[in-house]
C-alpha cells in the first residue's frame, strides 16, 4: 500500500501543468504543456499532441497556478533589465551578489548587473518617493533610510552586503551599517541597451524575469536571463510567459508624435491609455479589456511607426458605461492612404479590425462626429497593437 501510494502521488505530481496558449493572430488553444524548446511548444490535446511554432505566439498562461504572497516580507531586487523578483537572502561583495529565492533558488548575478535591493515594503506614503529614486541618475550609490513616511539617503560607495551588515563608504570612512536599519539601497549604475526579451516570465508571487531563453523538459522549466545566467523553475511557479517582446507594440505603450481634438460643446474629453474616461477598464459587449485606447470625438491621433509592423489589430466599438446612443466615424490611415472607414454605433456588435501596415511610415486614427453631435462617443479600441 505504501508502495503504490508513492507511486500514485508520483504520478500526480508528474502531470503536464495546463496552459493556455494566444497566437499573434489572436487565435487560442489550450492543453498540456509537454515540451518547450527554442522553437516550438509542443501541447497534449486530449489524444493528440501540436507542435506550435514559437515565431507566432503572444503568451502562454498557467490558469491553474495562482498568484500568492510570502508570509515572511521578502527583499526586492531589481535588475538593469528591469526584472524585479522577491527574494529571502543575500550575500555580495563589489563583483557578484548572491541571493537565494524561494522560486529562483539560489543564483549569483555579476554585480554591475543588480540596480537596487529593497529590504522593506512599500505603501501608499513612500511609493512615489522610492519610484522617483529609482529614476534618478546617480553617481554614487545610495544608502536609503526610511524616516516615518520619508525617505532620506546617503550617497556613498556600497561594499558588501550581508543579512546583518552593509558595508559603506563615504569620503574616507567606511561604515559597517546593521541592516535592518536600511530601507534600501540603490547602485549607480550606467544604462543598458533596450535589448528585448526572449521571453519574460511573470512567477506566481509576482515578480518579473526577463530571459534570452527558455525551455522546458522533465517537469521542469530552464532559463538563461539576459546577463546570462542560468536558473530554474518548478511548473507551479510560473504565472505566464510573455514572448510579445519585439514582435508586438501595443499603441497605449506609444506617444502620439500629434494629437488633435475638437470638441462639439464644452466639456474637454481627452483620450486615455489603458482605462475609459471614468478610470474604470475598457467595455466590449460584456467583457473588459486591460489594454486599448479610450477615444471621444472628435480626436486625430497620429502616430509614427517608420516601416517596423505589418499588422494593426483591435477591437473596435462604442463602450458599455453608456447608453444605446453613441455614433462616431471612424478613419484609419497609412502614410495619407486609407486602411479603414466607417460609422461605430452603440447597437452595433465590437468590431475585429486586422489591417496591413507593411511599409507605413506615418499612422493615424481619426474618430470623428456622428449623427448623435458627440453624446456618448465613447470609442474603444480595445488590445490595439501593432504586430511585426
Amino acid at each position: 500500500m505504501h508502495s503504490l501510494f508513492v507511486v500514485s502521488l508520483t504520478m500526480l505530481l508528474a502531470v503536464s501543468p495546463e496552459v493556455d496558449l494566444t497566437s499573434l493572430n489572436g487565435e487560442s488553444a489550450s492543453g498540456n504543456l509537454k515540451s518547450l524548446s527554442k522553437s516550438a511548444i509542443n501541447l497534449k490535446q486530449g489524444e493528440t499532441s501540436k507542435d506550435v511554432s514559437l515565431s507566432g505566439v503572444l503568451n502562454v498562461r498557467f490558469p491553474k497556478n495562482r498568484f500568492q504572497r510570502s508570509l515572511q516580507s521578502p527583499f526586492i531586487i531589481r535588475l538593469s533589465d528591469g526584472s524585479n523578483f522577491p527574494i529571502q537572502s543575500i550575500q555580495s561583495n563589489e563583483r557578484q551578489i548572491k541571493i537565494s529565492g524561494d522560486q529562483t533558488g539560489t543564483l549569483i548575478l555579476p554585480a554591475k548587473n543588480v540596480s537596487s535591493i529593497r529590504f522593506e515594503s512599500l505603501n501608499s506614503n513612500i511609493r512615489a518617493a522610492w519610484e522617483k529614486l529609482l529614476r534618478s541618475k546617480n553617481n554614487k550609490d545610495l544608502l536609503v533610510i526610511q524616516k516615518e513616511n520619508v525617505l532620506d539617503f546617503i550617497d556613498g560607495v556600497i561594499g558588501s552586503v550581508t543579512d546583518e551588515k552593509i558595508q559603506f563608504f563615504t569620503g574616507d570612512d567606511e561604515v559597517a551599517v546593521n541592516r535592518k536599519r536600511v530601507f534600501g539601497i540603490i547602485y549607480a549604475r550606467e544604462p543598458v541597451s533596450e535589448t528585448p526579451p526572449f521571453c519574460s516570465i511573470r512567477l506566481t508571487n509576482n515578480g518579473l524575469i526577463h530571459a534570452s531563453s527558455i525551455t522546458y523538459a522533465d517537469q521542469e522549466f530552464k532559463a538563461t536571463l539576459q546577463n546570462g545566467v542560468q536558473a530554474k523553475f518548478a511548473p507551479q511557479s510560473i504565472a505566464n510567459l510573455d514572448f510579445s517582446q519585439g514582435k508586438v507594440r501595443y499603441l497605449s505603450d506609444l506617444e502620439p508624435r500629434n494629437i488633435e481634438y475638437t470638441p462639439f460643446f464644452d466639456t474637454v474629453w481627452k483620450y486615455r491609455k489603458d482605462k475609459h474616461r471614468d478610470g474604470g477598464p475598457l467595455r466590449l459587449d460584456g467583457k473588459e479589456y486591460s489594454r486599448g485606447l479610450y477615444i471621444h470625438s472628435k480626436t486625430l491621433l497620429q502616430y509614427r511607426i517608420k516601416n517596423q509592423y505589418r499588422n494593426f489589430r483591435a477591437i473596435m466599438g462604442i463602450d458599455d458605461s453608456v447608453p444605446g446612443i453613441g455614433f462616431v466615424y471612424v478613419e484609419i490611415k497609412g502614410d495619407g492612404r486609407i486602411l479603414y472607414s466607417g460609422n461605430v454605433r452603440s447597437a452595433d456588435p465590437p468590431i475585429e479590425l486586422n489591417l496591413d501596415v507593411r511599409g507605413v511610415r506615418d499612422f493615424e486614427i481619426l474618430v470623428d462626429f456622428g449623427d448623435n453631435l458627440e453624446i456618448c462617443d465613447h470609442l474603444d479600441l480595445c488590445n490595439a497593437r501593432l504586430i511585426k
